[in-house]
């Protein structure tokens, strides 16, 4: 009878395992295309018209007479070394070579450094560590694509003055937050439009899968607050 009780225990366990790595399956699927269309839609919103731009001007004045300006050439430099910095972005945002060699901690710092340049914006990062954390290589992926994609999603959705990020730690957990005065959202809609490519629900089922948690602080009017939480 006891035999059979643990048996069945087992097997229901075995079966919400494959049934969640499935599920987890599908949704990294779905998000690994939207990431696909998202590279896409950078390329051609910023490096393909800038580029079709210094064609196009480079054109008119092989066909023009007149010998171009100094700042006539210093417009088609901008554009190029505009497509240059973007393709660069998105080299390091598909595989950030910094996670070889350093931890969290300061790779999310030079991320946030190079989004501040390429977007103009003054987001304020915070770490709080007093020694590194050393995560294994698929933590810190996961941790850095997470707040990456939480970011992203800020700069474009949330409309916010003042945003932060925030490294931090307890006894025995690791604490990334990620928080805004923007307009906020409901927080128990996850399939709202703030989740971006991997969407609120991906990002908390890859925290899961790290042995992590998610948690969303956020309504509308009021800001937004997500924290990832993850044992060190």
């Amino acid at each position: 009878m006891i035999l059979t009780e643990i048996n069945e225990t087992l097997s229901k366990e075995v079966k919400e395992k494959t049934n969640r790595l499935k599920h987890l399956n599908e949704q990294l699927i779905v998000a690994e295309e939207m990431e696909r269309k998202a590279v896409a839609s950078d390329l051609h919103d910023g490096v393909v018209q800038n580029l079709a731009i210094s064609i196009s001007t480079i054109k008119d004045i092989k066909d023009s007479t007149i010998i171009p300006n100094t700042q006539v050439l210093s417009k088609i430099q901008g554009y190029l070394e505009q497509s240059v910095r973007e393709i660069r972005s998105l080299i390091y945002k598909l595989v950030p070579p910094i996670l070889d060699d350093f931890d969290i901690e300061i790779a999310l710092g030079v991320f946030i450094e190079e989004i501040n340049i390429n977007h103009k914006s003054s987001i304020n990062y915070i770490n709080n560590l007093k020694d590194p954390i050393h995560f294994d290589k698929t933590v810190k992926i996961v941790l850095y694509r997470a707040v990456s994609e939480l970011v992203t999603n800020m700069i474009k959705h949330s409309k916010a003055k003042n945003a932060k990020v925030i490294v931090s730690e307890t006894r025995n957990m690791a604490q990334l937050s990620v928080e805004d005065d923007g307009v906020g959202f409901y927080s128990g809609k996850t399939h709202h439009s703030r989740s971006g490519c991997f969407g609120l629900n991906n990002l908390k089922e890859r925290m899961k899968n790290i042995d992590g948690e998610m948690k969303i602080f956020s309504e509308p009017g009021k800001g937004t607050k997500i924290v990832l939480l993850i044992p060190k």
